[in-house]
């Protein structure tokens, strides 16, 4: 089975890897979570954009996301997807007029965790 991290990698570059992706992920699942519990905040924001009876369809499409990531069999393809919806969130913000600063957060800590766990990824 493939493992989560690169064999020949440093202490630290692993233990800052991990964190990053772990912030990450705790991040869009826990969007996941407010999608299934109702929370208003997050259905207003599903609302300006007018998806918001796709609300539990976007949180198991996250939860997916992030349970396909954390499998090492298909980390890989994880890492791909969950690139793919950051940048959703990010054109979703500037279709909202905001600046898109969580989609970019939680991308960068993506990529340069997933960059620093397994550097022949990228």
């Amino acid at each position: 089975m493939p493992p989560l991290h690169h064999a020949n990698i440093g202490r630290t570059q692993k233990l800052i890897g991990y964190t990053l992706s772990i912030l990450a992920s705790v991040m869009v699942f826990s969007s996941a979570l407010f999608k299934f519990t109702g929370e208003a905040n997050i259905y207003a924001v599903l609302e300006r954009l007018g998806v918001q009876e796709y609300a539990l369809s976007i949180g198991l499409a996250e939860m997916l996301i992030v349970l396909i990531y954390w499998i090492p069999r298909t980390s890989n393809l994880g890492f791909f997807l969950f690139c793919s919806y950051i940048g959703a969130i990010t054109v979703a913000e500037m279709l909202m007029g905001d600046f898109p600063l969580p989609g970019l957060t939680i991308g960068g800590m993506i990529y340069l965790g997933t960059l620093l766990r397994k550097p022949t990824l990228l």
